[in-house]
């Protein structure tokens, strides 16, 4: 795959699968295709590598802005990256256009391996199957954006039972449940924090 792959093309890959504009080339094929959608929706499919495959599924929602005007308003994409024919990025948006939710399939399986979940745009929680086996083994909690506690399931038991919790992007402390009970009980804080 990566033979077929000039740098331009991941460039225009990236920036269709993050929400950005493509990049025209009298070299690079990309026939899109749009149409109706049974809920009213816009959708749009992209076949980046001009293989007669779709790579990328687009839908907008139309809004009218004036007398005679309207404006596109992405709600949904989703993305092939490696042209097995199943989604491996998709996004969900609200009707301003403000990203929901996102999940990645990291190992090509059929199933996300992280899902992150926005508020207003930000970043607020991201769960996190890194074993890839489909059990969320992480689970982190943002504000403003910014990481504030990690929860993470070290006994592989489905539980989180340490839980990590920063303060501007530090490590402050850490805590331990050691009777199932989802709340830790037993906490150490981080000497390097308060140096």
């Amino acid at each position: 795959m990566a033979g077929r792959w000039t740098g331009m093309g991941w460039l225009v890959l990236a920036g269709v699968a993050c929400g950005g504009t493509q990049v025209a080339r009298e070299d690079f094929n990309t026939p899109v295709m749009t149409q109706k959608g049974p809920d009213g929706t816009v959708q749009q499919t992209t076949d980046l590598d001009g293989d007669g495959q779709p790579d990328v599924w687009t839908s907008f929602r139309e809004q009218k802005t004036g007398k005679d005007q309207v404006r596109r308003v992405m709600v949904h994409k989703a993305v092939d990256l490696n042209r097995d024919g199943r989604v491996d990025i998709q996004m969900v948006y609200d009707d301003q256009g403000d990203l929901v939710r996102e999940e990645l399939d990291l190992d090509f399986d059929g199933r996300a391996d992280v899902v992150r979940h926005y508020r207003k745009g930000k970043l607020e929680r991201e769960d996190v199957a890194s074993r890839f086996d489909g059990r969320i083994d992480i689970r982190k909690f943002y504000e403003d954006g910014v990481l504030v506690v990690k929860q993470v399931d070290t006994a592989r038991n489905g539980h989180f039972d340490e839980f990590q919790y920063f303060q501007g992007n530090r490590l402050a402390r850490v805590g331990w449940d050691r009777d199932g009970d989802g709340k830790p009980e037993v906490f150490e804080e981080n000497p390097a924090f308060t140096e």
